[in-house]
């Protein structure tokens, strides 16, 4: 075993050790296919390509079969490939994408609905998420007072010029001292915040409107009060292509644990998916790669 496929395998997640391996054993996907049907495991190579790409994951008997079966084809330790898959992932309705139109449908509550209300726009479905990468600071205070927002976007139409954010604070935030600022192509010129409730909404608006298919990276930074929080959760009301988060914590707050965690909808509670391994630098990190309807985030213990 060469010494990438011993790391790959040992760190994850899934699909990069799969390609890893696929690609020290020298097979192309079809003859994996074919020496797969000759076990009587039939699984398409478009399957196997999802899988090792990270589009899709195996999550069905038949493919949880043949992933056993694949540790045995690519000469694989017993149990190297499923450990990767971890627990089975929390699924929302597989149409809740093309049914909800509207952003609250997946954040919940009727703060955001009032707020999405006065805003048209916040209901249009006119960009789509190449990539987002979020970055979260907590303080001393186990507040999270500031967190680094950078997407890549691609125009559905033309004439698009701005992304709706909405902002949902924890108990305690003062949703006043929350600030929206610009770094890197766009700006802030509206934000919405709600009379009763820790919910804001800001219209980020780019420096140029954008024709059809053309991309855009803008970053913007959220800081402020935002309230004794024990995770952070971002909320897809459309698909993601890449998602990744990272937590930073404060010398003066390390947490007991670290874990990952999803929600089809903040109405609903938490579901646990995984531990996640605190660095040497106090920061924790997820990706991935188009995250399913509904919420997925970082969760923490207080020590």
């Amino acid at each position: 075993m060469t010494p990438e496929l011993a790391e790959a395998l040992r760190t994850g997640p899934f699909h990069t050790a799969l390609r890893v391996a696929i690609q020290t054993s020298g097979l192309g996907l079809d003859r994996i296919r074919h020496r797969l049907s000759m076990r009587g495991i039939t699984v398409s190579t478009t399957s196997l390509s999802y899988w090792q790409s990270g589009r899709s994951r195996p999550e069905r008997a038949e493919s949880l079969a043949a992933v056993t079966a694949l540790e045995d084809l690519l000469e694989l330790p017993a149990g190297s490939l499923r450990v990767l898959l971890g627990p089975k992932r929390a699924r929302g309705p597989r149409s809740i994408r093309g049914q909800l139109p509207r952003p609250d449908a997946v954040l919940g509550g009727d703060a955001v609905r009032e707020l999405c209300d006065q805003v048209p726009a916040s209901r249009e479905h006119t960009l789509d998420i190449l990539s987002q990468q979020v970055v979260v600071h907590v303080d001393s205070q186990w507040q999270e007072s500031l967190f680094e927002l950078s997407m890549l976007v691609r125009a559905r139409r033309d004439d698009v010029d701005r992304y709706i954010l909405l902002y949902r604070g924890d108990t305690g935030c003062d949703i006043d001292d929350i600030e929206f600022k610009p770094v890197r192509d766009c700006t802030v010129p509206n934000v919405l915040r709600h009379d009763d409730a820790p919910v804001a909404l800001a219209e980020i608006v780019f420096d140029t409107p954008l024709p059809k298919g053309a991309t855009h990276l803008f970053e913007i930074v959220v800081q402020g009060n935002g309230g004794i929080s024990s995770g952070h959760g971002n909320a897809f009301r459309y698909p993601v292509d890449q998602y990744s988060l990272q937590v930073r914590f404060s010398s003066d707050a390390v947490p007991r644990r670290v874990y990952r965690f999803a929600q089809s909808s903040l109405q609903r509670e938490k579901r646990e998916t995984g531990d996640l391994q605190l660095g040497p630098n106090r920061t924790v990190a997820l990706a991935e790669p188009v995250p399913r309807p509904g919420a997925l985030g970082i969760g923490w213990e207080i020590s």
